[in-house]
Order: C-alpha cells, then structure tokens, then sequence
C-alpha cells in the first residue's frame, strides 16, 4: 500500500485529533497520505476530490458517515476501512483506541476486501439514485398510513398498509430493517429485503427476493390521499416526496461498495459485540 486518504467526519468529537494521528502513522511508515475534513451535517451532497491511485481510504465517524462515503467512492472502487467515532460502529472495523493496532495489521495484508451489493431507486421511469444500506417509503402526515402495493417481475404480490416499507440490502439488515423486525442477513449475499413498517395486520412479514429480481413499490390512494402521501429517502440522506399512484422500482445496481474487513474480524464478532447476541457454546 503506497497512498491512502483519511476522511473525517468533523463533527464527530476527537475527529481532528484522530485523523492527524492516522495520517502521522501512514507517513511515519513512508506511505502518501492526504486528509480531509468534513462537517457531513453540513454537506449533504459531500464529493471528495480524491487522486485516482488512491488504495484506500480509512474514514473516521459513525456508521452513517461509513456508508455515505462508501457509496461515494463505489465510483471509484476504492475500498474503504471504517474506524468508529460514532455511538454503535456496527460496519466499522475498529475502535478509535484501538486505531494504531488495526492499522498495522491493514500494512500487514492481513484483510480482505469485501465487495458490498447496492441498489437503484427510480421514481415513475426517472433513476432518483442509488443505496447502500436501504430504500425507505414513509408515510407524510400525523396519524396516517399509507397503503403500498407490491409487485415482483411485474406479478402481485401484497399489500402492506401501515408507516411505510423498508427496502434493504444485507449490509443494511442490520439498521432499519432489522429495529422493524426484519431478519439479519450475512453482508456478502445477493438479495434484498422488504420489511413493512409498522403494519396494521397481523401476518405481514419480510420477503426476501433474489438480487436479480425487479421490486415495483405502488403508492394506493386512499380515502384522505394528500399532495405529499409519502417521502422516499435512500440510506437515510437523499429525499423526495412523493403522491398518490406513484410508483418506485427498485433492482440491483450496477455499482458495488468496497469495505476492507480485516481477517480476524467476522460479521458474526460483529453480532455478538455490537448487537448482544447470545454466545455460542
């Protein structure tokens, strides 16, 4: 590894401190180093002006700075490695007092890049763009739901009436989808999940569908249908509002996410730390 880049959240506390000690590491060990700085809260359409040698880049913030900055440099196919400044960390690799540990096993080789899938939204035939972690439809309004066709290829499949439908990825069945009640899925497999939001039945449940498969979202119209019946948000950062009888279509993008997991971590340490799960005997 020759050059890298370090992309802080700022707004983060000890985000200053910990990117000038990444990048003094790296230098320290005679590999080119830049740094960025920014305020994500600020900068909601954040693209940073990264060299295209670029071999990595070690980002510092939460997990929703993580996934922001992965979905940016997909472009690019720079793999990133996440150090966590956030309050759970789920997708990052390391702590940030355990920084100059992990970073010596990442010039070791000692990991592997992991490629991640990600999804397309369009909105009535118009590409709205594409997402990492999930596709939200949420309802708009106090004390209203919404009812949401689903079809698959084209074929009826239900009717989910309630606060809206989450569509994600297995590298976000661990956000949203999974607070809904949606199942966990290992990051590296190819599909995606529909989980209803609240739902005012009693036997609406997930559905998972091949990553090759087309989704088409329809919003119903309903007895009290508004201008803005529903907001469409893609990794929780882009928005749009949308009416009654519009219709979303979702599939695989084309573009990946690259994230660098270091070879004695595994999705399942993952598990265990970051989500209580019970430990295997």
């Amino acid at each position: 590894m020759k050059k890298v880049c370090v992309i802080a959240n700022a707004g983060k506390e000890a985000a200053v401190e910990t990117a000038e000690k990444v990048r003094v590491f790296f230098c320290e060990k005679g590999i080119s180093c830049s740094m960025l700085l920014e305020d994500f809260s600020e900068t909601p359409s954040y693209e940073p002006e990264l060299d295209s040698d670029i071999e990595c880049a070690v980002v510092l913030g939460g997990d929703g700075t993580l996934i922001r900055v992965a979905g940016i440099l997909s472009e690019k196919k720079i793999p990133v490695f996440g150090i966590n400044l956030g309050t759970l960390g789920f997708l990052t690799e390391a702590e940030s007092a355990d920084t100059e540990a992990v970073l010596t096993k990442l010039l070791a080789g000692e990991y592997k890049v992991e490629e991640r899938m990600m999804l397309e939204a369009s909105v009535d035939g118009q590409v709205f763009g594409t997402a990492l972690n999930d596709v939200v439809l949420t309802r708009n309004g106090f004390s209203r739901i919404i009812s949401v066709g689903i079809f698959v290829n084209g074929k009826p499949v239900c009717n989910y009436r309630g606060d809206g439908v989450i569509v994600a990825t297995p590298t976000g069945s661990t956000g949203y989808n999974l607070s809904a009640g949606g199942p966990v899925v290992a990051p590296k497999m190819e599909l995606f999940i529909i989980t209803p939001i609240c739902p005012h039945s009693l036997n609406a449940r997930s559905i998972l569908l091949s990553a090759e498969d087309e989704l088409h979202l329809v919003i119903r119209e309903e007895k009290k249908t508004q201008d803005e019946e529903a907001i469409l948000t893609l990794d929780g950062q882009r928005a749009k509002d949308l009416a009654a009888e519009d219709t979303i279509v979702i599939r695989k993008s084309e573009k990946k996410a690259y994230f660098i997991q270091l070879n004695d971590h595994s999705f399942f340490d993952a598990l265990h730390r970051k989500l209580g799960t019970q430990e295997i005997l």
